[in-house]
């Protein structure tokens, strides 16, 4: 049995704190103040929290469900970052002063938290000796439900790939996160964030449902969204990305066939739970902020790097920003926030294996 603390408890961190707990290990969820408190009161109410779906089945009776970073962090071996990617520097903040050498920490998806991670441990002078990646896409796609309830949207099984950094470290990090889930190990983090498949999918194809959006009381996208044009677009953006991966030498794992599965209820019906899924409900959805600000920016500042260009991720950033009156390109994850200003891609992939030049 290990001690586990999942950090973040919107629908992926509450469905996966009672996964590893059906799995028998002792779980603290832990969420900062001020965040998810609709899900965190119904857990206390019940005193647990119903897996239901298509994958792990059964109440979990959570270990601990608390806001004290400091028990949370200091008292785990292994952590889960399953919070929203946009909440990174944050969480990060909150957890450095805690941890301690030996632990394992895992981001969900990743979107180049481990890298944040670091960032945040130098400028805390912490010197903790541990081991960080991240999962390439979610735990599993799922949704809060009423009354303490999670639901998967797809069968579980499936091997996680996953990367650290530095990817010297990932052979470590497959061996402890192996304990839980079947891994594969990827190149680096840059390979695992680029064949996430919400960084070509959710952006363009939500402000491409704009109208249906805002008209449908509870707009499942995979379900509603996948029109033959938006199926065009996503295609194109993963030839972007694909670009981009394969002039960093990285495998390609493209998520465009899939989606075309989705499109067609009729001959894959094995999909509807997952195409029941609801969001984006809003144009302020995650959908819409999370992928402009840490995927499609990512990918067109990646892009500029390798001397490329992604003009319809660029696009698609500068359109959400008019929506929602933000500037997603300035407050997004760049090469530069990411500390690779100015290096080639000989020079980051390197960089993403050793930590440094």
């Amino acid at each position: 049995m290990r001690k586990i603390t999942v950090i973040g408890a919107g629908g992926t961190g509450c469905c996966t704190a009672a996964e590893l707990t059906l799995l028998g290990h002792q779980v603290t969820l832990c969420e900062q103040e001020g965040w998810c408190d609709e899900n965190i009161a119904a857990i206390k109410a019940r005193g647990g929290f119903e897996l239901t779906g298509l994958a792990t089945t059964g109440y979990a009776e959570i270990a601990e469900v608390t806001r004290d970073f400091q028990k949370a962090v200091s008292g785990a071996e292994v952590i889960f970052v399953t919070a929203l990617s946009t909440r990174h520097e944050a969480l990060a903040s909150a957890m450095v002063p805690y941890l301690k050498d030996g632990q394992t920490i895992l981001f969900s998806a990743g979107s180049c938290g481990s890298i944040i991670l670091r960032q945040v441990m130098k400028a805390q002078n912490c010197t903790a000796d541990i081991v960080v990646g991240e999962l390439e896409g979610n735990m599993f796609p799922c949704r809060i439900r009423p009354n303490a309830t999670g639901f998967i949207g797809m069968p579980g099984g499936k091997p996680k790939t996953i990367a650290a950094f530095p990817a010297k470290d990932t052979e470590k990090l497959c061996a402890v996160i192996g304990e839980f889930y079947k891994c594969i190990p990827a190149v680096n983090v840059f390979e695992t964030t680029l064949n996430a498949s919400n960084i070509i999918v959710h952006l363009g194809g939500s402000i491409l449902n704009t109208g249906a959006v805002e008209r449908t009381e509870n707009f499942c996208f995979y379900d509603q969204g996948l029109t033959p044009s938006v199926l065009k677009v996503i295609e194109t953006l993963g030839s972007e990305r694909d670009a981009i991966s394969e002039k960093l030498g990285y495998t390609v794992r493209s998520s465009v066939g899939f989606m075309k599965q989705l499109s067609d209820k009729e001959q894959f019906p094995q999909f509807n739970g997952f195409r029941s899924l609801e969001g984006p409900l809003t144009m302020q959805d995650r959908y819409i902020f999370e992928d402009a600000q840490n995927g499609a920016t990512f990918l067109s500042s990646l892009a500029d790097a390798v001397g490329l260009s992604a003009p319809l991720a660029r696009a698609f950033v500068t359109v959400a920003s008019a929506i929602n009156g933000s500037d997603y390109y300035a407050s997004g994850r760049t090469l530069e926030k990411l500390g690779m200003s100015g290096m080639n891609a000989e020079q980051i992939n390197q960089f993403l294996q050793e930590g440094s030049l």
